[in-house]
């Protein structure tokens, strides 16, 4: 049982490492030239929030 949950935590962690390496190599040939939520956008969805919040 013990080797079992080795075996799966193992499997885990490979398979976020090989996510991660993808992920970065894709970055390399497509570099992301605008974020996708920049913090300009993300404190105005706030105040909206917050504006529909208190009506």
């Amino acid at each position: 049982m013990t080797v079992l949950v080795i075996a799966a935590i193992t499997y885990l962690a490979l398979a976020l490492i090989l996510v991660y390496a993808i992920d970065n190599l894709v970055a390399l040939f497509f570099p992301d030239t605008r974020s996708a939520l920049h913090f300009p956008t993300f404190e105005k969805m706030m105040a909206a929030s917050r504006k529909y919040y208190r009506k």
